[in-house]
């Protein structure tokens, strides 16, 4: 039986996607950047990765942007 996946990871995963895919950038690109896996980016783009905090923080300087913008939308 799998896991279920908790909708804070499927919503999180998708805005990264789209972020990323809005700034042109590979899941490879992405992954070079913050310090994880081409695999860790691909899962935590379906949410099925959960992620530590530092981690957020990693994809939201990736993108220029803070955690209260990456967030906005996921946790209000």
């Amino acid at each position: 039986m799998s896991k279920q996946i908790e909708p804070v990871y499927r919503l999180l995963g998708a805005k990264v996607e789209m972020m990323r895919n809005t700034l042109g950038w590979t899941q490879d690109d992405l992954a070079k950047r913050i310090g994880l896996s081409r695999a860790s980016i691909a899962n935590l783009e379906l949410g099925r990765q959960r992620l530590m905090m530092h981690h957020v923080e990693k994809i939201a300087n990736a993108f220029n942007t803070t955690t209260k913008h990456l967030m906005k939308g996921i946790w209000t």
